[in-house]
């Protein structure tokens, strides 16, 4: 069986286009990244696909990218492969009169619950009858929900998508949910659960199958791909290997301490941490800390446009001398319920098309990121 998860289609983010196709070049990394999960699920021949949640990064994704995950999920179908899921917190519209995007998915032959009720049946895969419970995040919301495995079924499989006890992120996005413990706590054989991003085992019988690409730099250290199973005939712990999907590279680069130097040295200096790694195409961070006041714009521009120019994207982000470093936003989602987030990316977006200067724009993001985590604490802000 195959446990894909998070393959947040549609999501787009930075100013490149694909020369190609002249859509948004993460959008297409990110479609990518769906078919090939796809091509390495049809060659290890797999009898059930399932899904976790979060296939489409919005409620309403463009009519383009939901024919992409309807023409590769139709791959699978077609050859009479199963394929069910549910809907995850960023596909789930919030009005229960609105329709899903998921519903489409019945056109090729899948299955997917996402509305506010669990859906539960049992599924002929081969000679075994597979009871599968599907729990879209939209029926998570009851917090008294109780699901049963099938009777009678060979195997029992429980698909939910939010955060299990005891797992610890960092930070936490709009519309997710934490998971109450008795809903995974049922005899399931297999629980496939989704919303975080890196491979990850619950127990002995639950399992993340992270997500299929890198949706920012609290994710630098996860391997995109799926979860691959396999169950004996006598039933028990199935064995759960990760197989790794090819995504596009993301480095966060060495911080550098600009505490004793000037604007020409930091220029050096930034060029120097460049050069250890291959950036050629790759999603860049490189920080900056402690910097004097003055000194951010004075670091050479034709280094700067060089660097953006051979990178998809390449953030340069300074902190000044006294002032505390920017937080990641955390690991669990792929976007952007984070209004920090959302802030550094319309920030970065009007300092690339020259709107701010490097140096105003660094001062813009600390001050507005401060604000942002003193209200998030519930701290009064003031002028």
């Amino acid at each position: 069986m195959a446990h894909i998860s998070d393959t947040h289609l549609g999501y787009a983010r930075y100013s490149k286009l694909e020369p190609t196709s002249n859509r948004n070049q993460r959008e297409v990394d990110v479609a990518e990244a769906y078919k090939r999960a796809v091509d390495a699920i049809l060659e290890a021949e797999v009898d059930l696909v399932i899904h976790s949640g979060d296939v489409f990064d919005t409620i309403r994704p463009a009519t383009h990218v939901v024919l992409h995950f309807l023409r590769q999920t139709q791959r699978i179908t077609r050859e009479n492969i199963p394929y069910l899921g549910i809907a995850g917190n960023h596909e789930t519209p919030r009005l229960r009169a609105t329709t899903a995007s998921l519903m489409y998915a019945h056109l090729v032959r899948a299955t997917f619950a996402c509305g506010f009720e669990p859906e539960s049946g049992v599924v002929p895969v081969g000679d075994a009858q597979v009871g599968v419970s599907l729990v879209p995040h939209g029926a998570v919301l009851d917090r008294e929900l109780v699901v049963m495995p099938e009777p009678g079924a060979d195997l029992n499989l429980l698909v939910t998508h939010g955060t299990v006890p005891g797992l610890t992120v960092k930070g936490h996005e709009l519309g997710e949910i934490d998971l109450p413990s008795h809903l995974i706590s049922q005899h399931f054989d297999y629980i496939a659960l989704g919303h975080y991003h890196f491979f990850h085992a619950h127990g002995t019988n639950a399992h993340y199958a992270g997500a299929t690409e890198r949706f920012g730099f609290g994710e630098v250290n996860s391997e995109p791909g799926f979860a691959l199973l396999t169950f004996d005939e006598s039933g028990g712990t199935p064995e759960v290997e990760h197989i790794p999907v090819r995504a596009r590279p993301m480095i966060d680069l060495r911080r550098i301490d600009a505490s004793d130097m000037d604007a020409s040295e930091l220029t050096e200096a930034i060029l120097h941490h460049a050069g250890a790694a291959d950036l050629d195409g790759a999603i860049v961070r490189q920080r900056v800390a402690e910097v004097p006041v003055g000194v951010a714009g004075g670091v050479d521009r034709a280094t700067l446009r060089d660097l953006k120019r051979r990178c998809l994207d390449y953030s340069l982000e300074f902190t000044e001398v006294g002032a505390s470093e920017t937080p990641d936003p955390g690991d669990a989602g792929a976007n952007f319920g984070s209004l920090q987030e959302e802030f550094k990316a319309f920030v970065g977006g009007k300092r690339e098309r020259g709107d701010l200067s490097p140096a105003f724009a660094a001062d813009f993001l600390r001050r507005g990121t401060e604000y942002l985590n003193r209200a998030g604490t519930g701290e009064e802000v003031g002028p």
